[in-house]
């Protein structure tokens, strides 16, 4: 095979995965349930609440229309759906009462929560008629309350999932690969250190199976395929090799070439110079305009997708949140808020499909980072944190690197149109800059004979 980046995206749109800096690891056991509601930001509120009543479960979160667009044999992966649900004014609760209905139509023992807000007890009764299998106002739940209606759930997951076959927890067994050590792992994939005979190196063998919690259907399989095809193309050094991919009997499998030296989220543990950080920006830059010329939108830049090499050069992965990507792009893993919420662009807040500017903002965010030590946009909540994305000032960079405030300024900027329209501008934009500083250093004096 030729290279291909680790990047698993549909052809325009890479899924957005909200994970933490270092790792998307659960743990084992983990099951999941599915939150419905058009607002990113409640969506996750929610999904603390549920991860503080019950900690073993988790929460992948969706917009009406994203669920919508779900099979109903993907959604039978969970243990339950959650649909918040506006009742105020009473019209608008219509779009999200119709998809309950649906969805218990055609799954009727699944378990469909609601919560409410501007309910009453009509609200109550008409929510319970279509199939709800519970209620609360979205203001008043209980911990205590919502840890019992969530304990059967998990009791009921468990016993399924011991009398399971294969178990999905195994190690899985690809033809031609050796499974050394599991690197990372989410609820419906696994990326492993692996041995080929047909590769000098180990390779990181991304795998995910096709039956099982997470059902991997015919068109799921022919889109990873294709999506894959596609990538294959994408033959830059600033974007990871992938070595092979294909399926099997019970896996899809991805293999990608394996970065002993970590990835940039360790780099900035330590202080980056700033002839390091204008360099990895501009290798952060190459690889997007390449990701973009293909149509790829990544959605989900931040330090621990870009791996170092020994010759100190950035190369942008995606497989390090482990997870499926097959979901609806606006299907986001909730759990993980204190990651990718620091990188995320503001339209992407607010459910609005980013283009390749969305990329940018990222970043921006990742540059800021790597000249001051410290990201740009913070808060005590993620309310907070997102609120900053979407309407705090660009913050000023020390009094020393203020030459780099405008191409700051434009990466960060609120709105996309605000942007550099292109990584090729930005890229411009960097290189007169550095340019600039070229001609501005005092030239050395001449050695005295």
């Amino acid at each position: 095979m030729n290279t291909q980046t680790a990047t698993t995206t549909s052809t325009a749109t890479t899924t957005t995965t909200l994970v933490p800096p270092v790792s998307g690891e659960r743990n084992r056991g983990t099951v999941l349930c599915l939150i419905v509601h058009d607002e990113l930001e409640l969506r996750l509120r929610l999904a603390g609440l549920v991860r503080r009543a019950m900690p073993k479960i988790d929460a992948d979160t969706v917009t009406r229309a994203g669920f919508d667009a779900i099979s109903i044999e993907r959604l039978r992966a969970y243990v339950a759906v959650m649909f918040i649900v506006e009742f105020s004014p009473p019209e608008a609760a219509t779009g999200s009462l119709a998809s309950l209905k649906r969805l218990h139509e055609q799954a009727p023992n699944l378990p469909i929560f609601v919560f409410a807000r501007g309910g009453n007890e009509r609200s109550a009764a008409r929510a319970m008629k279509l199939g709800a299998s519970d209620y609360w106002p979205i203001h008043s739940v209980i911990v205590g309350e919502l840890c019992g209606a969530l304990q059967p759930l998990l009791d009921q997951s468990s016993a399924a999932a011991a009398n399971a076959a294969p178990d999905a927890w195994r190690q899985p067994e690809v033809a031609g690969y050796t499974m050394m050590k599991k690197i990372a792992q989410s609820a419906a994939a696994s990326v492993y250190l692996a041995r080929n005979d047909e590769f000098p190196q180990p390779v990181a063998l991304k795998v995910e199976a096709i039956t099982g919690r997470h059902v991997v259907s015919q068109a799921d399989r022919e889109r990873f395929t294709k999506e894959c095809e596609i990538l294959s193309k994408l033959n830059h050094r600033s974007i990871a090799n992938v070595l092979d991919f294909g399926t099997t009997d019970d896996y899809l499998y991805l293999a990608l070439e394996y970065f002993p030296c970590g990835s940039l989220r360790e780099r900035l543990k330590h202080p980056v110079s700033e002839a390091d950080a204008v360099n990895y920006a501009h290798q952060i830059g190459e690889a997007l305009q390449i990701v973009h010329a293909a149509r790829v939108v990544h959605r989900d830049l931040k330090p621990s997708n870009l791996m170092l090499t020994n010759e100190n050069r950035l190369v942008l992965i995606d497989f390090g949140s482990a997870r499926t990507q097959f979901m609806p792009s606006d299907l986001a893993r909730s759990g993980d808020c204190t990651g990718t919420p620091y990188y995320v662009c503001p339209e992407q807040i607010d459910d609005r499909e980013p283009d390749a500017r969305g990329d940018l903002y990222s970043l921006g965010v990742v540059l800021y980072e790597m000249l001051c030590g410290a990201l740009p946009f913070m808060g005590k909540t993620l309310a907070d944190m997102l609120t900053a994305h979407r309407s705090a000032p660009v913050p000023r960079l020390p009094e020393h690197l203020a030459l780099y405030q405008p191409i700051i300024d434009r990466l960060l900027a609120k709105n996309p149109k605000d942007r550099y329209a292109s990584a090729a501008d930005f890229l411009d934009a960097l290189d007169a800059l550095r340019a600039e500083l070229m001609t501005r250093k005092p030239s050395k004096p001449p050695r005295s004979a």
